[in-house]
C-alpha cells in the first residue's frame, strides 16, 4: 500500500485492519512513533495472554537471523492473535528479512516496526510503501491544532476544563515529542485535580516556570554557535534538576521551527518577517537570536540536526541515567557546527 496520509494515521492506528499483517511506523517525532507502534501492536495482541506480544530489538537479529520469522510463524497456545513489536535502531538491514515475510504473510501474527526518521529512499520504507499487504505510517511533529486536540482530550478525560489563555500558553510550550507532550499535560491535570479548571497560573507554575526560560537560553546557545554559553546553561540545568528529555524535546521543536523559517527565507521572505510570522510566536526577547540562527543553518544541516535531536530524545528516554550526557553532547555537537558556520560568515 502507499504511505498512509497524515490525516489517515490516527484512524489507522485506532482501528488497524485485521487483514493487514505488517505496519511500519516512522518519523522524526520519536514519542509519537513509539505511542502509535505500541497502540497498533496492542490492538492485535490478546491482553489476557502475556505471551501474545513479543518485543524484539533489531540488533538481536544479527546474532539470531531467524528469530523474526520464527516468532512470526509461531503458534500461540493461549490466544488466536499475536503481535511482534520490532524496534529498528537504524543499524540493521531489515528489508531483506521482510521480503521473505511478505511472500508468505503470517496468518495470526501482526508485525509492527518502530523506526526513526526514514528518508524516502530508505529500503525498508520503500518496501513497505510498495507492498499491498503493509502500511507505512509517518509520524511528524504535532502542530498547534493537534497539540490543542491532545490537550482537550486529556483535560476532558481528567474531568477538568482549561482557561483559553492557559490553553494558548500550553500549546506554545509543548510539541516535538508526543509522549513528552502527553506526559506534561497529564502532570498538569494531576496538579489541578480538584480545582475543576486549569488556570493560566497553573501552567506558569508547573510548566512555564523559570526552567523553561533557562532551557530556551541553552537552546539558543546551541543554535547560535555559542559552546561556552551552552556549557554554562547545561550545568545550570543539571544543578536545577531540569529533565534532559524536556531539553531534547524543546531543542527538537526549535530546530523544526528553524527549518520552517529557513524554508520561508529560501523562498524570498525577509528573515525578520519570517520570525515575526512564526507560529507559535517567538518570544520577543529571542527574536534576534532566532533570526541570527537562521543564517547559520542551511536546509541540509537543519534536516540532519532534526534527525540527530530525534535520536537523542529517544535515547534519553530509553536510558534515563545517561540522558543528561546524551542530550548535552548532542547539543554541544550542534553548537560547534553553528560556531564553525559563524566563523565562515565573518
Amino acid at each position: 500500500m502507499v504511505a498512509a496520509r497524515p490525516q489517515e494515521a490516527d484512524r489507522l492506528v485506532a482501528r488497524p485492519p485485521r487483514d493487514v499483517a505488517f505496519y511500519l511506523v516512522y518519523g522524526p517525532d520519536t514519542g509519537l512513533v513509539s505511542e502509535r507502534a505500541r497502540t497498533i501492536a496492542a490492538a492485535f495482541a490478546d491482553p489476557a495472554d502475556p505471551f501474545a506480544l513479543v518485543r524484539i530489538e533489531a540488533g538481536e537479529l544479527t546474532a539470531n537471523p531467524t528469530r523474526l520469522a520464527d516468532e512470526a510463524y509461531a503458534l500461540s497456545m493461549f490466544s488466536s492473535r499475536r503481535a511482534i513489536l520490532l524496534r529498528d535502531g537504524g543499524r540493521t538491514d531489515l528489508a531483506g528479512r521482510f521480503k521473505a515475510l511478505f511472500r508468505q504473510p503470517p496468518t495470526d501474527t501482526a508485525v509492527v516496526v518502530e523506526a526513526g526518521d526514514l528518508k524516502k529512499s530508505n529500503p525498508l520504507r520503500v518496501l513497505f510503501e510498495q507492498e499491498k499487504g503493509a502500511y507505512a505510517i509517518p509520524c511528524f511533529a504535532d502542530d498547534e491544532r493537534s497539540i490543542g486536540a491532545l490537550i482537550d482530550d486529556e483535560v476532558a478525560a481528567a474531568g477538568l476544563a482549561i482557561a483559553p489563555e492557559a490553553r494558548a500558553l500550553l500549546i506554545s510550550l509543548l510539541g516535538g515529542d508526543r509522549l513528552m507532550t502527553r506526559g506534561e499535560v497529564r502532570k498538569l491535570c494531576l496538579y489541578a485535580h480538584g480545582a475543576g479548571s486549569i488556570a493560566l497560573t497553573d501552567v506558569e507554575a508547573l510548566i512555564g516556570d523559570s526552567s523553561t526560560f533557562a532551557v530556551d537560553e541553552l537552546i539558543d546557545a546551541a543554535a547560535g554557535g555559542l559552546p561556552p554559553a551552552l556549557v554554562e546553561g547545561l550545568a545550570k540545568a543539571r544543578a536545577e534538576g531540569v529533565d534532559a528529555g524536556q531539553i531534547a524535546g524543546a531543542a527538537l521543536r526549535h530546530f523544526m521551527l528553524l527549518d520552517e523559517l529557513r524554508a520561508a527565507v529560501e523562498n524570498g521572505v525577509n528573515p525578520a518577517d519570517a520570525v515575526n510570522g512564526a507560529r507559535p510566536p517567538v518570544f520577543f526577547k529571542r527574536k534576534g537570536k532566532v533570526e541570527a540562527a537562521i543564517g547559520l543553518w542551511p536546509p541540509a544541516r537543519l534536516a540532519r540536526a532534526i534527525v540527530v535531536l530525534g535520536e537523542a530524545a529517544r535515547d534519553a528516554r530509553l536510558s534515563p541515567a545517561l540522558s543528561a550526557d546524551i542530550v548535552g553532547e548532542t547539543l554541544l555537537t550542534l553548537a560547534r557546527a553553528a560556531e564553525q558556520a559563524s566563523r565562515r560568515r565573518r
